[in-house]
């Protein structure tokens, strides 16, 4: 199936995730598809277009991490990222969209090389999930991207961190700033 590369982005891999057959049901994966959105200041005329793309590591886990009794079901992505497919991470997935929508209204931090976003969802039962969401910014070709990398739950909430305004971040890779950095602990 020749797909059509959405947005002109060089890597088109993250754009479309092929559906997957797994224990005799199909999984798609269309809620993950790669998209534009434009993000409005509510107080300033500024505009950004982000051009959002996402990991399979969303809907996976790595496969050597996972216990001998486990029934591993390997998602066909790259050998030298052979990862198996995580029902959990996939069903925490389809909040992304919202997640992605709201992201200045999240509470977005810096972490090591990239930021991250933490949300509070609930689960099946009424309990708080603390689904943290990594994701990397870049300017390229005259577009702002926006990569997630990851997105998993957190076995509780993450502390001493500072935040960092998604505005800040939008801005500065607009102007070609220098992105905000994490505060010295």
């Amino acid at each position: 199936m020749n797909v059509k590369n959405l947005f002109n982005l060089a890597d088109n891999e993250y754009q479309f995730w092929k559906s997957f057959n797994f224990q005799g049901t199909e999984i798609n994966f269309k809620h993950l598809n790669a998209r534009k959105h434009t993000y409005t200041h509510p107080e300033r005329d500024e505009h950004y277009n982000l051009y959002i793309t996402i990991s399979h590591h969303v809907f996976t886990v790595d496969s050597t991490k996972l216990s001998a009794t486990s029934e591993v079901a390997l998602y066909p992505h790259k050998p030298e990222d052979s990862r198996a497919f995580c029902t959990k991470r996939y069903a925490l997935s389809f909040h992304l969209p919202q997640i992605l929508e709201t992201l200045p209204e999240q509470f977005c931090y810096h972490g090591g090389y990239s930021r991250y976003c933490t949300c509070k969802l609930k689960d099946e039962n009424g309990n708080d999930i603390f689904y943290q969401v990594v994701f990397r910014v870049w300017k390229e070709r005259g577009k702002m991207r926006f990569h997630v990398e990851s997105a998993y739950p957190l076995p509780n909430r993450p502390s001493k961190i500072k935040k960092v305004n998604f505005w800040v971040i939008c801005h500065n890779l607009l102007t070609g700033k220098k992105l905000p950095k994490p505060s010295s602990r």
